[in-house]
């Protein structure tokens, strides 16, 4: 596969990718999570046609980590693949969930104290050189996320931290000035659609609502049943340059959906 700056025609970007997700849609390829990987590839394809090689890709709500081993594992492969330097981020408490604040975190679902890390020393121990598992508050640890930005652009993000109030802590990450990210930037959100009493004023579905009204150039929408993707989502970066005008993207910005 050729680097990244090799590519001379946006369609040859489109197809080394396409190729790569068809592979891992009929399991030929193992990158481990499906959505994870082709959601990742969503943002690789954006940030070769951007012309950026420093990406950052990230998992709010580890667990027991295999979610985040399966990110890295998908990672290392763009990275190998394309001759980019991809990082991943791993957040979590590590003691398992706080206890619920209101009805909006669905407590006739979750209680405090689920999903605990157990060991994470173990966890990095399995990490490779690019992974970083970041352990705290996500209220905190997400503003003190910008430093990671310094350098490079966000391309994917997981939420599956249950909560409505977490779930607004997370977003937090998508609330800094618009060059820390891609144009639009690929998420992928656990807690919908799965439960009887899931709606759009509890849970995630509630934060992303909340977050769409709060923020005005950053908008979240769902664009699963487009791309094929589970449960897959679009940060939007409404004041990005090249989204403004301001900048030209290198090889203009044709992802097409029907392609994906």
């Amino acid at each position: 596969m050729p680097g990244w700056t090799n590519f001379k025609h946006h369609l040859e970007v489109q197809d080394a990718i396409l190729a790569i997700v068809k592979e891992v849609r009929q399991e030929r390829l193992d990158l481990g999570r499906p959505h994870y990987a082709c959601a990742l590839a969503a943002g690789v394809w954006q940030a070769i046609l951007c012309g950026n090689d420093r990406l950052a890709a990230v998992e709010m709500g580890v667990a027991a980590g295999a979610g985040l081993l399966d990110l890295c594992k998908a990672a290392g492969y763009f990275a190998r693949e394309f001759e980019l330097d991809i990082r991943v981020y791993g957040f979590d408490r590590g003691i398992g969930l706080p206890p619920p604040l209101d009805y909006r975190d669905h407590p006739e679902i979750w209680r405090g104290a689920q999903y605990p890390m157990g060991d994470p020393d173990a966890l990095r121990a399995k990490l490779p050189d690019f992974g970083k598992l970041i352990l705290g508050d996500i209220a905190d640890t997400a503003r003190a996320f910008r430093s990671e930005l310094a350098d490079r652009k966000l391309a994917f993000v997981s939420i599956d931290v249950d909560y409505y109030s977490s779930t607004m802590d997370c977003l937090q990450l998508l609330t800094f000035e618009p060059d820390c990210y891609m144009p639009a930037v690929p998420m992928y959100f656990d807690d919908v659609d799965i439960f009887l009493t899931f709606n759009d004023f509890c849970g995630e579905e509630a934060a992303i609502r909340d977050f769409n009204a709060a923020e005005p150039h950053r908008k979240i929408v769902r664009r699963d049943k487009d791309f094929r993707i589970r449960r897959f989502f679009v940060c939007n970066v409404l004041d990005h340059p090249l989204r403004t005008g301001e900048r030209e993207c290198r090889q203009g910005f044709p992802q097409r959906v029907r392609a994906f």
